[in-house]
């Protein structure tokens, strides 16, 4: 009805009319245009704001994984590194070890062999030295000089002196006479001979001083005078007066010329004896010849001392003792040492398995976090993106609203002014009433709007957490994926360990078993050598007191033979009858008077003091110098026992660079002759070998190249034809070749001897060895020409030039 009449009221107003309704069109055409882009404008706002809030979420989420990962990642680097190089620190000293332990056994049980040997040779050598002393005597008089026998002065040799530029003619001429031995008087030559039966040493020549006769003959005194004349042994001599007339026995009225030319004009007239030690006797004999083995009877010595020989032997024998002695304790420090090393390396190994285990669960953890990480920037960089395509299209919409709004303002107010205009009062209330139902219906619609609006937040709302709900579901079965997998390797883990355990506590229990019953294995052998060391130290013992009783029954039978001499002696000067002494133990105990023995014993103390007085003067500075010297005494010993450790040290050294030499020498041997072998096998089709002189010590022998040609026996190098000496001497240097090669090998016709056939198989070899060394060879033979690389000829040109040429085959 209020429509009809502003229909009728328009009528009369059309311009109005279709101008307001053009207007109100406009408006309500930029209102339906406006309000989807301000509501497309509030979502995309509301979305962006939702992806930057997600963005700082992950963003957060991967700083986190990232210093998870590197803290991870740092543990695993500590564990890795470290332990490897303390493992193979340690295998590395325990090679090492090995080797030394290895070299200082070998060291040993050589110089064990050594030793065994040189105590052969030295005992043979002291029964040869004893046998051949009790032959010659010197057995004899040896025991006459250790058995203090008193009244014995010694050998001959021992009385005199004599220059040595005479020495050797002395000896000569006073011959076994050297080792005759001076006594006393007669009665001590008796007693040595009663000595000598009755340990059945042997016989001896004594000389009583007493009873012994110098030489009574004339000299022929025109020898004084003859050229190549010294003078008369005797006079040669440097001795005690009283030892004169035995050395005048010794020598006679022997003289000493220089020269055998000199002397053999004086043969016959008198007996002789040249510096070079010929001897021309009275009757006429002359013994002479080359120059004699000096004899072990010497002026100025024992009667048969020490070999050289022996004296090497044994000091060579006390070296070795102490070398023995000092590498065995090396021995068992460096088995100690193995011992110590073999059990951290043990324990290096196994916290290096732990370690190993940890690494590989530090591995997967970082593989997982490095996931996460790879997942959640991935996710990142797509909320990126996303946002940046919203806020292009907030700019797209934001660049299109504000020329609408404008827009739409300005019809807005040219509709209010054309409402308010007074040609259309009617029409204003009416359209007032239009507008108060419009409005409503506005209301109602904007409700209506509003509610849509709300429901598709809603809907934006719950897509967003669909999403999210996928995205933890996603990461849920993620989560217990990694924790089944981690589960399983705990399990697999713990089986490991269970078995690793099993593994150790069954390995810790074996050598424990082992250590245990190496350990008592130690101690019964400790125990046996210690047994043995005592047997023998009982026996040595035994032999010692058993000598030294023997020495003593000897000395006690000597001071009783000594005894009775001297009591019967005494007897004979003791008056006949003897007077009668009363004893003092028959002094009666009431007797007081104690004078004459008082008297007795005041005389004894003056004698005592005269015969202190006799020993006067007294050094009073001999303790000081006592002491001086005891302390320099000491102090040379220190040094002395240092520089003997130094050299046993030093010893050992030697030994030990011996033992490597051995060594080295045995497997570069080794691998000559397998390559000898080879290639003898190959030049001449049969079989060959190298042969040590000496296998026990190599370089004390030389070598022999043994070599069994084909269809021929076995034959040494001096025995074989050209051809052959030919190709086992090539094999050998081919041998050598091939273990240490040489940068170029020259041969000058080394095919002359060869047959054709054996040239080709030379030719081919010398190919072969080629490929490491350069060959230069000199042939006329056309298999080995044939077969060089490059080929020289030299022919001769005019005169006595020569000229090369190259040749092209």
């Amino acid at each position: 009805m209020v429509r009809k009449q502003a229909a009728a009221v328009a009528e009369a107003s059309d311009t109005w009319v279709q101008e307001q309704a053009k207007l109100s069109r406009q408006i309500s055409t930029l209102q339906d245009t406006l309000n989807p882009q301000l509501t497309q404008q509030a979502q995309l706002t509301e979305r962006s704001q939702q992806l930057q809030n997600n963005i700082n979420d992950e963003t957060q989420q991967l700083e986190s994984i990232e210093i998870e990962l590197n803290e991870q990642q740092q543990e695993f680097k500590g564990l890795s590194i470290p332990h490897e190089e303390k493992i193979q620190q340690l295998a590395q000293q325990l090679s090492t070890a090995e080797q030394d332990k290895s070299i200082l056994e070998e060291t040993q049980t050589r110089l064990d062999k050594e030793y065994r040997e040189k105590q052969r040779q030295l005992d043979r050598l002291e029964a040869s030295q004893q046998a051949q002393q009790e032959a010659q005597g010197t057995y004899a008089t040896q025991l006459i000089l250790n058995s203090d026998l008193p009244g014995v002065c010694g050998l001959v040799a021992q009385l005199g002196q004599v220059k040595p530029s005479y020495q050797l003619a002395l000896e000569i001429a006073a011959g076994s006479r050297l080792g005759y031995v001076v006594v006393e008087d007669d009665t001590i030559a008796a007693a040595g001979i009663k000595l000598l039966k009755q340990a059945k040493a042997g016989r001896a020549t004594f000389l009583p001083l007493t009873k012994i006769k110098p030489y009574r003959g004339q000299n022929n005194n025109s020898l004084n005078y003859a050229q190549g004349f010294v003078d008369l042994a005797v006079n040669l001599v440097l001795c005690r007066p009283e030892h004169e007339k035995i050395f005048s026995y010794v020598f006679g009225n022997t003289v000493v010329f220089e020269t055998l030319n000199d002397a053999r004009h004086h043969l016959g007239k008198q007996r002789i004896v040249t510096l070079d030690g010929d001897l021309l006797e009275t009757s006429g004999a002359m013994t002479g010849g080359s120059r004699p083995k000096r004899s072990s009877i010497r002026f100025g010595t024992l009667v048969q001392g020490e070999s050289h020989e022996i004296k090497s032997l044994k000091q060579r024998l006390a070296d070795l003792e102490e070398l023995l002695s000092r590498n065995q304790e090396k021995l068992q420090r460096k088995s100690e040492q193995i011992k110590q090393l073999s059990n951290e390396l043990t324990e290096a190994r196994q916290s290096g398995r732990e370690q190993h285990l940890k690494r590989e669960q530090l591995e997967k953890e970082i593989q997982r976090l490095q996931g996460q990480q790879e997942k959640l920037s991935l996710q990142v960089s797509r909320h990126k993106q996303e946002a940046e395509t919203l806020d292009s299209q907030l700019k797209i919409i934001a660049a299109e609203i504000p020329p609408l709004t404008a827009d739409l303002q300005q019809k807005q107010e040219r509709l209010r002014k054309l409402e308010e205009s007074h040609t259309h009062s009617e029409w204003q209330e009416i359209q007032t009433l239009i507008k108060s139902q419009e409005k409503q219906l506005q209301e109602r619609e904007n409700e209506l709007r509003q509610g849509e609006n709300k429901r598709e937040e809603i809907n934006r709302q719950l897509s967003s957490l669909e999403e999210k709900i996928k995205e933890n579901q996603d990461k849920n079965k993620a989560q217990n994926t990694n924790i089944v997998n981690l589960n399983n390797e705990k399990i697999n883990i713990k089986q490991q360990l269970e078995t690793i355990n099993d593994k150790i506590s069954n390995l810790e229990k074996l050598l424990e078993d082992l250590t245990q019953k190496l350990g008592e294995t130690k101690k019964e052998r400790d125990r046996i050598e210690e047994q043995l060391k005592t047997v023998q130290k009982n026996h040595q013992q035994k032999i010692w007191n058993l000598e030294k009783l023997q020495t003593t029954q000897q000395e006690r039978k000597e001071n009783l033979i000594s005894l009775k001499e001297e009591q019967e002696s005494q007897q004979n000067e003791l008056p006949d009858p003897l007077p009668e002494v009363p004893l003092l133990s028959e002094i009666d105990e009431t007797t007081t008077d104690l004078t004459p023995h008082i008297e007795q014993l005041q005389k004894d103390i003056r004698n005592g003091q005269k015969r202190l007085e006799a020993m006067e003067p007294v050094n009073m500075l001999a303790l000081e110098e006592h002491q001086k010297t005891e302390e320099r005494l000491n102090e040379l010993t220190e040094k002395l026992t240092t520089i003997q450790g130094e050299r046993t040290e030093l010893l050992l050294r030697i030994e030990n660079f011996t033992t490597l030499r051995f060594r080295s020498f045995k497997e570069s041997f080794d691998a000559v002759n397998e390559n000898f072998k080879n290639i003898f096998e190959t030049l001449s089709q049969g079989d060959g070998y190298l042969q040590l002189e000496n296998e026990e010590d190599p370089f004390q022998g030389g070598l022999n190249l043994v070599a069994h040609p084909k269809g021929k026996p076995v034959q040494r190098l001096s025995s074989m034809s050209g051809g052959e000496k030919s190709l086992t001497a090539l094999s050998f240097i081919f041998a050598l070749q091939r273990y240490r090669p040489s940068p170029f090998y020259a041969f000058d016709e080394v095919d002359m001897f060869l047959d054709g056939a054996n040239v080709e198989r030379l030719s081919k070899m010398i190919q072969q060895q080629a490929q490491q060394a350069q060959f230069i060879v000199v042939s006329l033979r056309r298999p080995m020409i044939e077969a060089s690389q490059r080929t020289i000829g030299v022919t001769q040109a005019r005169g006595a030039y020569t000229q090369v040429l190259g040749i092209k085959l």
